[in-house]
């Protein structure tokens, strides 16, 4: 299975086109197969396709105007792309059981035009759509976002360490979305050995390497197998020195331990 490496990671690397191209050779060289979420602004279609095919690299999703469904999916046909991600839950509607609904129903509204063409809008977590509803028998507002939106047209980027960091065991959630995971954020969560604070009920939350933190890798891989995922993104927020290393770290224990090819 492809493995890219989420744009976000290299934001510090990516302020201007020589520094993108450089990026993109970095990962190349790794091994890597794609990345997420990483142009620079100033290029135009043509050159943002002609870029990562210089390189051979691919996208595993594509983000953009929603309001121009066409433009999007035009934009998508060029990279051979048809899963497009989209925004965020906003904060006053994670606040009620009425306002996650709300939210969607827009998506599926919003998600309508894709699915005709045989695409798909794609949501991606962080902890915050795990807020339990008690009228709901404890419920999280991510579970809700999948029973209430249209299958064949939304799908959902699950991230692991926000997933872990929600309480939750993200290999089980991976195996409840089966069937509506293109892309899987993989992204581990450690407790940071350097903070000087180690008193009972303070988390000192830290991203981590693929294979360096507290995350069970081997059940998760297998749940994205069997979830039908086909991208690996890699993603870290916070790295403790170059990020360029990180990402080796993660790519060689994803191709070497958790054998992912």
């Amino acid at each position: 299975m492809p493995i890219a490496v989420c744009g976000y990671t290299l934001r510090f690397h990516m302020h201007t086109p020589e520094q993108v191209l450089s990026s993109y050779a970095k990962i190349a060289a790794m091994g890597y197969d794609g990345i997420e979420m990483g142009f620079h602004p100033s290029w135009s279609l043509s050159e943002r396709v002609d870029h990562l095919a210089e390189y051979g690299l691919k996208l595993p999703c594509l983000g953009g105007d929603l309001t121009k469904p066409e433009e999007l999916m035009r934009q998508g046909e060029a990279f051979g792309v048809k899963t497009f991600s989209v925004g965020s839950i906003p904060g006053n509607m994670l606040m009620s059981v009425d306002g996650v609904k709300a939210f969607a129903a827009q998506l599926s509204r919003q998600a309508a035009p894709f699915a005709q063409a045989g695409c798909r809008l794609q949501y991606h977590n962080h902890s915050q759509e795990f807020r339990n509803f008690p009228e709901l028998g404890g419920k999280p507002a991510l579970a809700i976002l999948m029973e209430e939106t249209d299958p064949q047209a939304v799908c959902f980027e699950l991230d692991t360490h926000w997933l872990a960091g929600a309480g939750c065991d993200p290999a089980q959630w991976i195996r409840r979305a089966k069937g509506r995971m293109e892309v899987v954020h993989f992204k581990d969560y450690a407790i940071n050995w350097k903070d000087p604070d180690t008193g009972m009920g303070y988390i000192p939350r830290r991203f981590a390497e693929i294979g360096q933190g507290n995350i069970h890798w081997p059940a998760v891989t297998e749940a994205c197998r069997e979830a039908g995922v086909h991208w690996y993104s890699v993603e870290q927020d916070q790295t403790p020195g170059c990020e360029f290393d990180s990402l080796k770290t993660s790519l060689d224990y994803m191709r070497g331990v958790l054998g992912i090819r």
